[in-house]
């Protein structure tokens, strides 16, 4: 793995390695030397089983299958070493997730008569903030619930927050390595009589509360993102990692991890801006091309003013006018001009920037309006769009334009794949539910496209087009993750190529 900086997982004491989605090794660290006798790279493109031992492999289909929801996995193992004997091992497996799907996972190995060791080289030398933490005082704090008639200590601190509040004040901090005194601004002199509370802003005690919670719950580890404070009061965005290891039964001392996530929120907030700046340039781009489509969807609601405007003043000038005949004319004015109002807002509403709104909207008229802004556009390029209708009606919670630009996108692009082709050019917009969702098919019977380039028709500036920018399909996949959904593209068996959007949903009663 190119990633891999050898010069520092050599030198932890401990196997650290990288299989493929089939379990074969494609990285290990020095330390294999120690272990295995063996080069390092002599271990590449062994299985999992030939390295940790059949017993790990016969487990590997329930550990994939945890890893690839991002779980991360733990668990003990014997494990042969170079000497010839088992070594009692602890293993913890975490996932490589790219784009939603798990590419791989790393494996860390740890001896077991090391750990002391290796916990007290690593706790002053990592790059990750840690600390030790006396647990003792929350011991006699659930204690005292237990006492006081609580048989519930977890529903305890759901109906008591000011516990928690109390209990992180009076958590007394043994230890912090160099690099967690960096991050909180901690100097020696600071550290006694030093209290978790100083560093847990008011109204983040949740965080910990579930931290607690997860303790109570059996589980061996919590993670979650939460905001700290520096000791001058400055705040830290982190990533906070706990692990609880029991002895007779409760964790005395309980060791945390905390990782500055300040940066990487700043760019994900910076991408998320750029993304959306990208999805506005899209969409403005899309109505250039819809252009003539927009003008003469107006135009129609313009003309029948003319019209209806044109015969309520002759009905108004008869030698006795018809009042009657006469009203009904101007009401169908202002309908005509309530239409095109419409039309006009839809559009400023496209072309608009600003941040993604989710709302409740039926599925229908969202479709009705994407036929409309489509249908000149269709026509001029001598396609056939045929809409296949859900049977009920069905709501889903999203932002209607930019759904409405995916399928609008999905569309034109499926017709402009078939201008130069001659026949009858068929464009089929399905839509079905099943337990996945909503599903929305764009189909063609057009020219396709490579099967070697299906995976990156979805990346940013891929185009086949002369003319093309290659953002529209990077843009879809955005806005259709974002809604918690997939999209996906296949060649059709017979002719054509398949677009599939899925969104979640639900039915109205």
């Amino acid at each position: 793995m190119d990633h891999h900086d050898p010069a520092i997982s050599d030198r932890v004491p401990a196997l650290i390695s990288f299989f493929d989605v089939n379990n074969i090794c494609r990285y290990a660290n020095g330390f294999h030397r120690n272990w295995y006798g063996r080069e390092p790279q002599s271990q590449i493109g062994r299985s999992v089983g030939e390295l940790l031992g059949q017993d790990v492999a016969a487990k590997q289909p329930e550990h994939i299958s945890r890893l690839s929801l991002g779980e991360q996995v733990t668990f003990l193992a014997d494990i042969l070493h170079a000497d010839g004997t088992p070594h009692s091992a602890s293993v913890r497996y975490v996932p490589q997730i790219h784009n939603g799907k798990m590419t791989g996972f790393y494996a860390f190995v740890f001896d077991m008569d090391d750990q002391q060791y290796m916990f007290e080289s690593m706790f002053g030398a990592s790059a990750i903030g840690y600390w030790e933490l006396d647990f003792r005082g929350v011991k006699k704090s659930l204690e005292a619930i237990a006492l006081s008639g609580w048989h519930d200590p977890i529903q305890h601190l759901y109906d008591n927050p000011a516990f928690m509040r109390q209990a992180v004040d009076n958590i007394p901090v043994l230890n912090i390595n160099l690099k967690a005194r960096q991050l909180f601004g901690v100097e020696e002199s600071d550290m006694k009589g030093l209290m978790l509370g100083r560093f847990v802003p008011a109204g983040t005690e949740s965080v910990v509360a579930a931290n607690l919670v997860a303790y109570l719950k059996g589980e061996t580890s919590f993670e979650n993102e939460t905001v700290l404070r520096r000791l001058d009061g400055e705040p830290v965005e982190v990533l906070l990692t706990a692990s609880f290891p029991k002895k007779d039964g409760f964790c005395n001392t309980l060791t945390l991890g905390t990782v500055d996530t300040s940066y990487r929120n700043a760019q994900d907030r910076r991408l998320s801006r750029l993304e959306a700046e990208l999805a506005h340039s899209s969409r403005v781009s899309t109505l250039g091309q819809l252009a003539a489509s927009i003008a003469h969807e107006v135009n129609q609601p313009l003309g029948a003013v003319m019209t209806n405007g044109n015969a309520a003043l002759r009905w108004l000038n008869r030698g006795a006018p018809d009042l009657d005949e006469a009203k009904e004319a101007l009401k169908r004015v202002i309908a005509e001009a309530e239409r095109a109002a419409q039309i006009i807002d839809r559009t400023r509403s496209m072309a608009r920037k600003g941040e993604p709104k989710r709302v409740e909207c039926h599925f229908d008229d969202l479709l009705a309006d994407v036929e409309k802004l489509v249908h000149r556009e269709i026509s001029r390029l001598g396609c056939e769009l045929l809409v296949e209708r859900l049977p009920v009606d069905t709501c889903i919670t999203a932002d209607p334009i930019q759904i409405q630009q995916v399928l609008i996108n999905l569309i034109v692009n499926a017709a402009q794949a078939m201008r130069d082709q001659s026949g009858r050019r068929i464009i089929r917009l399905i839509c079905s539910a099943s337990a996945r969702g909503l599903i929305l098919q764009v189909r063609d019977n057009g020219p396709g496209f490579e099967t070697a380039n299906s995976a990156g028709l979805f990346d940013p500036f891929y185009t086949t087009k002369g003319d093309g920018m290659g953002i529209g399909l990077s843009v879809a996949r955005t806005i259709v993750e974002a809604h918690g959904g997939s999209i996906s593209a296949r060649l059709d068996e017979t002719r054509g190529s398949i677009f599939e959007v899925t969104l979640p949903t639900y039915t109205r009663v």
